[in-house]
């Protein structure tokens, strides 16, 4: 296993937490959020680690990132299970809210109201680090002005002053500066370099070329690469055309994020890119076993079935009181629908018929809250998950249902 980087934003920390659960991971997981830093530690089902108040507020309002690193649990921690720490983050944030506001008008008679309403806003966890630029420049002075500045617009900066990808931060725009062309002879490579990583970022890393213009191979190379913005490189630190620069910078740094986060990932792909990442190493069977537990936090019982002309065949399940290999004839109007329909379908009931067909197999004598969504490859449905004894409120299993919608070929090898 790895380690991984994500945002917030696109995956909470219930669905992070449960994703882990589900792969059997441990280690520690980094949050960074706009309200400062935590660390929890992960094993298996568990969860250790205290968040301070401001922090937990943040990530439960998916704000920030989170760094999971595998390492080995150690036993001198107060484990608890991942959904028991998830209950009591909630308790510690409705406890806030409710230490924040007033428990009656006669409370606030007499105070100053605009007072009261601007210590209230200086409790809220701002969102001041919504975008980090990484800035990979061989002369970093023009950046370390331009920080303070881009900071106000919500920006973090990320500087590095030698040519490397930056390791364990989501970057959400890069630029490149380059040394000046006197100094670069026979040494381009490892700037050329940083393009290729950030193109495979997902969703790519929008890069800001600045200095060796005047250099055509180089220049060449830079655009066939994937370079979105060339700039030349300042003169100097002061004057005007020092100052033109870092209004242009700033302004083609905002374009660029603009356009990235047009086209950044749906929580649903975020889904699938933690879970694939997890099992990159996987077996076929691990894989099914994972997805297995993490669906058993959507539901009591559930079985995962390949779709087959002639039927359904198991390729795993639990909670049911079935044999090793179940195979299910063709037919059943739920699962019928899921397949092409190619979405969650949930069982209010079933014909007497088809009731007889699946209930043996199953080995059970009743459904109830039950649903069935398709595992997708290609846009085509290539296996089903059927769950029964939904364990959560009507309407939350969206995590669930992205995470299989996106993982056919992962399931199934194709």
């Amino acid at each position: 296993m790895k380690a991984i980087v994500g945002r917030l934003s696109d995956l909470g920390l219930r669905e992070l937490l449960r994703l882990l659960s589900s792969a059997g991971a441990e280690g520690a997981v980094d949050l960074d959020t706009p309200a400062g830093r935590g660390r929890l530690w992960v094993r298996r089902e568990e969860v250790a680690g205290l968040l301070e108040v401001p922090v937990a507020l943040s990530a439960l309002g998916r704000a920030g990132t989170f760094y999971f690193r595998p390492e080995a649990a150690t036993a001198d921690r107060v484990w608890v299970s991942g959904e028991e720490f998830m209950n009591r983050l909630a308790a510690a944030a409705e406890a806030a809210a409710r230490r924040r506001a007033p428990q009656s008008a006669s409370e606030v008679s007499g105070t100053d109201l605009l007072s009261e309403l601007r210590d209230s806003l200086l409790e809220v966890p701002m969102p001041l680090a919504a975008a980090r630029v990484g800035v990979v420049a061989a002369d970093p002075r023009p950046y370390r002005a331009l920080a303070a500045e881009w900071h106000q617009r919500g920006w973090e900066v990320d500087l590095h002053d030698q040519p490397g990808w930056p390791e364990g931060v989501l970057i959400d725009v890069l630029i490149v500066h380059l040394p000046s062309s006197t100094t670069l002879a026979g040494r381009a490579e490892p700037w050329l370099a940083l393009l290729p990583r950030a193109a495979g970022q997902r969703p790519p890393v929008p890069v800001l070329w600045v200095g060796g213009l005047s250099d055509p191979h180089l220049r060449h190379a830079a655009v066939m690469n994937g370079v979105d913005f060339m700039l030349p490189a300042p003169v100097g630190e002061v004057g005007e055309t020092a100052r033109w620069f870092r209004e242009e910078a700033t302004v083609l740094v905002e374009r660029l994020l603009a356009r990235r986060r047009s086209a950044g990932p749906s929580e649903g792909e975020a889904f699938r890119e933690f879970f694939v990442a997890l099992h990159a190493d996987s077996t076929l069977a691990e894989t099914h076993a994972s997805l297995l537990r993490f669906a058993g936090s959507f539901y009591a019982r559930g079985v995962l079935f390949r779709v087959r002309d002639g039927g359904f065949e198991s390729l795993g399940g639990f909670g049911f009181a079935m044999g090793a290999e179940v195979r299910i004839s063709r037919g059943i109007s739920a699962f019928e629908e899921a397949v092409i329909g190619r979405r969650p379908v949930e069982l209010d009931a079933l014909p007497a018929a088809e009731i007889a067909l699946l209930l043996p197999a199953l080995g059970t004598s009743s459904l109830e809250r039950a649903g069935v969504f398709p595992v997708l490859a290609s846009g085509e449905c290539v296996a089903l998950f059927f769950g029964d004894g939904r364990l959560v409120p009507e309407g939350s299993t969206g995590g669930l249902a992205a995470l299989l919608a996106r993982s056919g070929s992962e399931l199934l090898a194709l």
